[in-house]
């Protein structure tokens, strides 16, 4: 089996909790320890992971130290919390294979994303809710923001991901058995500026590159790991176990999965089917080793 495994940024923090060190490694543990048969195997396996949470904590932090400190543009920022968080799922998989009685080898990468130039318009939320206020202020800034009943929130772009930069090397560690931890946060976006690359104030979607790379590694399996248990259509919120493409397609071209939260995890899963995955998982971080048994969660397949 040749797995990609795309960790939700909730198995890490969930709403609720006080974003502390200590709070994110219990989540690490109580989401990944239930994989641990998955993590200290032989098989070929790769762990993305998302970020959001903690990029909002990050955007906080900069903005309490204003002005006494440099801004730090949202590259930098997204880029922080990769490595991070990296550090402390690293310590956590380690920590499991060794219980299990595992010896794989893990390492934390970082990713460059080189993303489509042509970015769009900011449509992404991040950060924290400022008062309206402040709008004046932001929008000197060079923001684009977007109204709510709390204020005002910073939009940012999420441009479509073309390639992780540092591809050749997460193949060598993945063909060689190497659990490789990257992309956190669909990785730092990246376009090309003549002979050098810059840094783009944006946001990719995590389950895009992780889609992505399953792709590129050809990886039979694509699992997305997230806090509900299925995929659900139709105004019954019926679950959905195994699906072949053909009909879920139909439920998404409906516009039955909501754009900010399960219609990305159902678009990553269909597109690695159609182009020739065996198969993909949306499920609750508890139950993959039962989703890939073929007892739980939503299972694509062609």
């Amino acid at each position: 089996m040749r797995t990609v495994l795309a960790l939700g940024g909730n198995a890490l923090q969930r709403s609720g909790d006080d974003g502390s060190v200590e709070g994110e490694l219990q989540r690490a543990h109580a989401s990944l320890t239930p994989m641990a048969e998955l993590l200290a195997g032989r098989d070929r396996l790769l762990l993305t992971h998302g970020n959001g949470p903690q990029v909002g904590h990050a955007l906080l932090r900069a903005e309490a130290g204003r002005p006494e400190t440099p801004e730090r543009p949202l590259d930098h920022l997204v880029s922080d919390t990769q490595g991070g968080l990296g550090y402390l799922l690293e310590r956590t998989v380690r920590e499991i294979i060794a219980g299990a009685g595992g010896s794989r080898s893990v390492m934390t990468m970082l990713a460059q994303v080189e993303v489509d130039p042509e970015l769009g318009e900011p449509r992404k939320p991040v950060g924290p809710w400022y008062l309206d206020a402040r709008r004046a202020e932001l929008e000197a800034r060079g923001w684009a923001l977007a109204e709510g009943e709390k204020g005002v929130r910073r939009l940012v772009v999420s441009p479509a991901p073309l390639r992780v930069l540092e591809l050749d090397i997460i193949r060598s560690l993945f063909e060689n058995r190497m659990l490789c931890i990257t992309a956190g946060g669909g990785g730092t976006p990246v376009v090309r500026n003549g002979a050098r690359w810059r840094g783009v104030e944006g946001v990719i979607d995590k389950d895009s590159v992780a889609g992505m790379l399953a792709q590129q590694l050809n990886a039979t399996h694509l699992i997305i790991a997230t806090d509900v248990e299925h995929a659900w259509v139709g105004p019954d919120r019926r679950p959905l176990g195994e699906v072949g493409v053909a009909e879920l397609r139909s439920h998404y071209d409906a516009g039955e999965f909501p754009a900010g939260s399960m219609g990305p995890k159902v678009c990553a899963a269909l597109d690695f089917v159609e182009r020739g995955g065996e198969m993909a998982i949306i499920t609750a971080t508890g139950n993959v080793m039962a989703a890939l048994a073929g007892e739980a969660g939503t299972r694509v397949v062609a």
